[in-house]
């Protein structure tokens, strides 16, 4: 089979795509031959996260529900092994780094180096295939995870969003944290994480990319040959559950006594996805990241303007994709609350962007996908979440940018409803910087 070449364009950069015959999609981005960096990067990951958590387990026909944060919990048991051999004292004799992450979307396990690239990859396939679950290693890490519940919740930031999201979503998983709750980490069992593992860590449910001082020809071969010793087949048949979310908030404000010397506050605005003009979810996307870009970015003018005002020390603003519906989001240290909060209405309900705006950020776009495409990691990052949003790469990035226009962002900014809204207020009564 000829591994294919897939030509990102605009950008002159050049990746290697095999789809190997158990069903793993193998994406590998090599360094020009004339770089001097031996660093390489790995991504080894999953379609399964933590919004996941009703699905027909493998070898079984009923729809069957799981607790949540069940992802993150298997995502931790899997740096346990039968030989005692942890990944991370593995990977510290070369000075390579593991890690991994869970989302709502995937988990991710993630190595970087610059020496025994075989070795290391090696590894990496071998220990993510070889689950080890038992009684006493599930007690002792809900131990572990419950406790890092606990500590989150003492978080004031953490709690603003964890609420804002159980107030925001009814049937979503995302009205649920990553972690789950202290009730449903403790009703975790080794059988659940095995169903689990076994439905959802098979290769056609996965993805590897590879970037850096690698060869594509070397990096398919040691995957091949690792993952012959695990005899996994293709099979393509998960069935998960998918929510259709009520675009009404479950609950549109809440306040929380806790001691904060300054208030944090977390916004949703809960829209129907349907109302958007654009269908295409990269396209869609674009829009929406550039509007933030534009409207909310640290050279924004309103972000100015609260800046000089002393309305907030901190803010951040971001959409989230939930199935039917988009929120925006935002989150915010609060030094006057309901300045702010009249200040934010009057900006969102005036929303505007000026056509030389609009062009002036395409070119410094365009000119960070040049940027980024010298560089593996960045290169890495961008692939595994074009896998993770879009099930496939995008190779297009700077044509879909340079075909952004203002009439278009027009019609995504005339969608944008603003009415629908839950707020989360972490408020101190003891705190005189909180204005009310």
């Amino acid at each position: 089979m000829i591994m294919e070449k897939i030509e990102l364009k605009n950008v002159d950069k050049t990746i290697y795509r095999e789809v190997l015959d158990n069903g793993l999609e193998i994406i590998i981005i090599p360094n020009n031959e004339f770089s001097k960096k031996k660093n390489y990067y790995f991504n080894y990951g999953t379609y399964y996260g933590a919004s996941i958590n009703e699905f027909v387990p493998k070898g079984m026909s009923k729809m069957t529900s799981f607790p949540s944060g069940i992802a993150h919990f298997l995502e931790h048991k899997m740096f346990e092994s039968k030989d005692g051999i942890k990944p991370f004292d593995f990977y510290a004799k070369t000075g390579s780094y593991v890690n991994a992450f869970t989302s709502y979307k995937n988990t991710c396990y993630v190595v970087t180096g610059n020496k025994k690239m075989k070795e290391n990859l090696e590894y990496l396939l071998t220990f993510v295939n070889s689950p080890y679950f038992t009684d006493e290693n599930v007690k002792k890490e809900q131990g572990i995870i419950c406790e890092e519940a606990a500590m989150n919740d003492d978080s004031p930031d953490y709690l603003a969003y964890k609420t804002i999201n159980k107030n925001l979503y009814k049937v979503s998983p995302y009205n649920t944290p990553i972690l789950g709750t202290i009730k449903s980490i403790k009703e975790i069992t080794k059988d659940d994480l095995y169903k689990c593992y076994n439905t959802f860590y098979r290769p056609s449910n996965m993805f590897l990319v590879v970037g850096g001082a690698v060869l594509p020809d070397e990096v398919v071969k040691i995957t091949t040959d690792t993952l012959a010793r695990f005899n996994l087949e293709r099979d393509d048949t998960i069935k998960i559950k998918h929510y259709k979310e009520p675009v009404k908030v479950v609950k549109d404000y809440e306040e929380i006594k806790k001691d904060v010397k300054v208030e944090k506050l977390a916004i949703g605005f809960k829209m129907d996805k349907a109302k958007f003009p654009i269908k295409n979810k990269v396209t869609l996307d674009l829009y929406l990241n550039m509007l933030v870009s534009l409207c909310f970015g640290a050279s924004s003018d309103f972000r100015e303007m609260i800046r000089k005002r002393h309305l907030v020390s901190r803010s951040g603003y971001y959409f989230q994709d939930v199935g039917n519906v988009i929120t925006f989001m935002i989150e915010a240290d609060v030094l006057n609350y309901p300045v702010y909060l009249k200040e934010l209405e009057n900006y969102l309900n005036n929303l505007d962007v000026l056509e030389e705006d609009l062009e002036r950020i395409k070119k410094v776009w365009i000119s960070s996908e040049v940027i980024k495409s010298d560089y593996a990691d960045s290169i890495v990052d961008t692939v595994v979440d074009d896998l993770i949003n879009y099930h496939k790469v995008i190779t297009n990035y700077v044509e879909l940018i340079k075909n952004m226009n203002i009439t278009t962002m027009r019609e995504v900014i005339n969608s944008l409803d603003f009415t629908n809204k839950a707020i989360v207020r972490v408020i101190s009564e003891n705190n005189p910087l909180q204005n009310d």
